[in-house]
């Protein structure tokens, strides 16, 4: 439909006079033949003994689950305790929510006060989450932002949405008469995830300053309107968003044990927390009222070949070998002022976003050396011609052989 094809699990690439948020619907098609099917717990049923919840990435969710998360969240919309949990973020916006001792916990909290509130209504939701390094090229082409009922529409070009289930007419934000969008440019793609999350155990202000300032900033302005505001936390968005900011979080936990110390001396109250300190949130497996959470990672192949690839190539030899135009471009600026970063913060900032080292190719076959437990060449035949195609390393997927 719409000349569209799908070239992976999360992406379609469209015909010459199509958008990208035009086509979905036959990526939607085949990807609807890959679900498994939903279990009666999706369907509001056998939900007594909980267990851990499992966050799942938006895209590996079947389109029940979707379409109950999503019906459950507009739900709640129309309810107080939802209402007052998000007008409190925008409250307390500029008063400590975004420091470095309260962003990570915080937020965390955050979540799972929202998703307490859904299960109130539907005890089987969990909050997904959407890996925008998996499209970071081309993220406005991921197909979440069809208009599908059950994902969360396109564009607005700086005005309202007009597709999807949080269209103008089909929801109101808590403050706004409409859900605004203008999405710009791209996302910070995978190879910055993992230089990210390749932070040092022991270096955790770095790691902080990084994931907030270069990967959480930069999003939240990319999509821009109403997730570019201090109303931020009105936009759905806003959790997809998030939640996966948490999960990266817990990632670079797990590669240190215990958990890491820095928020352990951290007893006292957070801001607009009901009394919940940065100590409390630590530790996934044992939230507040006993809650456990686990992240599933993105089952899309690239995903998983990215994985492999990380796990025994450094980071820093992929980034020297990658064209200079495969380089990510800086943090928003917008995003930066928005969330009052500060001068030594953004100082600090340049410098590990300043461009790295990398081959100025045009024309000619760009290939990684050889590594060790037989990953080989992964990037062989990775030709640029030109060397301006632009495309980051998500984009690699149908053009390496790996």
């Amino acid at each position: 439909q719409n000349g569209g094809t799908c070239i992976g699990s999360n992406m379609c690439q469209c015909r010459r006079g199509y958008s990208g948020r035009q086509c979905p619907p036959r990526g939607l098609e085949r990807e609807e033949q890959r679900q498994p099917a939903t279990p009666a717990s999706a369907h509001g049923r056998e939900c007594s003994g909980e267990g851990c919840r499992l966050r799942k990435e938006i895209h590996d969710m079947t389109q029940r689950e979707r379409q109950l998360y999503i019906n459950t969240y507009k739900q709640a919309y129309t309810q107080g305790d939802l209402l007052a949990l998000l007008r409190s973020h925008e409250a307390n916006f500029h008063t400590g929510i975004h420091t470095p001792n309260q962003f990570l916990p915080w937020h965390r909290w955050f979540i799972l006060r929202l998703e307490n509130i859904l299960k109130k209504i539907n005890c089987s939701v969990v909050m997904p989450y959407w890996d925008w390094s998996l499209s970071s090229a081309r993220p406005w082409n991921a197909l979440v932002w069809s208009g599908a009922p059950h994902y969360y529409g396109g564009d607005g070009g700086g005005t309202c949405v007009s597709s999807g289930p949080f269209q103008s007419g089909q929801f109101t934000p808590a403050t706004s008469w409409c859900l605004r969008r203008n999405f710009v440019g791209t996302t910070p793609s995978s190879l910055v995830v993992n230089d990210v999350l390749s932070t040092p155990c022991g270096d955790f202000t770095d790691f902080e300053l990084r994931i907030r300032g270069e990967l959480h900033n930069t999003v939240h302005c990319s999509i821009g309107g109403t997730m570019c505001s201090v109303k931020a936390a009105e936009a759905p968005d806003f959790f997809l968003h998030h939640v996966y900011i948490d999960k990266l979080w817990d990632d670079w936990q797990k590669k240190c044990s215990p958990y890491n110390s820095h928020f352990r001396s951290l007893t006292s109250s957070m801001t607009a927390a009901d009394g919940t300190a940065a100590s409390d949130m630590v530790d996934l497996s044992n939230q507040p009222g006993g809650v456990c959470v686990r992240y599933q990672s993105s089952r899309n192949p690239f995903a998983r070949r990215l994985r492999r690839i990380f796990a025994h190539v450094p980071v820093a030899m992929i980034a020297k070998n990658l064209p200079c135009t495969v380089q990510d471009p800086p943090a928003s600026e917008d995003g930066q002022d928005l969330f009052r970063v500060s001068r030594a913060e953004r100082g600090r900032l340049s410098q590990f976003m300043a461009k790295p080292k990398c081959r100025k190719v045009g024309g000619i076959i760009n290939q990684l050396p050889n590594h060790r437990q037989g990953i080989g060449n992964p990037f062989r035949k990775v030709a640029v011609a030109g060397g301006n195609l632009g495309f980051s390393l998500n984009d690699l997927k149908d053009l390496a052989n790996v």
